[in-house]
Order: C-alpha cells, then structure tokens, then sequence
C-alpha cells in the first residue's frame, strides 16, 4: 500500500501537470492563432512548472513508497522526514515561482532554492540509507 507521504507527493505533482499543461496548450494555442506576444513569457514558467512541480515530485512520491524497505518496524524510516521533504520541497517551490514570475525579489527566490534544495537533501538522504542497508 502507498504511504500517505507518497499518495500527496503525487497528487501535488498532478496538480502541477493539470496546470503546467494547461499553459502549455495557451502557448500552443498562441503559436497556432496569434492573441498576443507577451504570451510567449510564459514559456520558462510552463517548463519549470512541469520539471520541478511535476516531473521531479513525482519521482520523489513513486521512489519513497517504491525503495527497498528496510526488514524493521518502520519500512521507510522517520514518516516525519518525508513531511519535511513534501513541506519543504512544495513551499520553496511556491517561493521561487512567486519570486522569479509574479514579484521579481531576489532574496524570496533563494529562499525558495534553499528549501527546494533542503527537501532534495533530505529526499536523498532518506532513500539513500535504505539502499545501502537492504539485506
């Protein structure tokens, strides 16, 4: 059965696909009907949505439920650093898109990197010693 952790790493991953293709088609519907250049700006955030938002969190929500389980009472490990890893990775995300394409403020934007790379950190940190330790 999925952990919860996983189940919400890929609902959100989802969400982000619902809305990193729907700005994929309002630029393909652009291309192919011209409505407006400034639409053409919104190509680095169609593309960072659907490799952050969705491509990476749902490797994140299929590794943590699909990696080797270690033979103890806890299969996964501490069930709280795979919350860190979704708070964390989902809240710096929201950041960085908030700073880099709506509010241009440099310091949001790396706080968002920093907590996106702290929820990696963590991610490989937690799928990391279940590998090695797998016997």
């Amino acid at each position: 059965m999925l952990p919860i952790q996983s189940i919400w790493l890929i609902r959100v991953s989802l969400i982000y696909l619902i809305f990193g293709s729907s700005l994929g088609a309002i630029i393909m519907v652009n291309k192919a009907i011209f409505l407006d250049p400034r639409i053409w700006n919104l190509l680095p955030f169609h593309y960072t949505i659907l490799i952050w938002g969705f491509f990476i969190q749902l490797i994140m929500g299929t590794a943590y439920w699909m990696f080797p389980k270690f033979l103890l009472e806890r299969p996964r490990g501490a069930t709280w650093q795979a919350w860190v890893i979704f708070y964390s990775y989902n809240l710096g995300l929201i950041l960085y898109f908030i700073a880099k394409f709506i509010i241009p403020f440099d310091p949001l934007a790396l706080l968002g990197k920093i907590l996106i790379f702290f929820g990696l950190v963590i991610f490989i940190k937690l799928t990391w010693v279940r590998t090695i330790s797998y016997t």
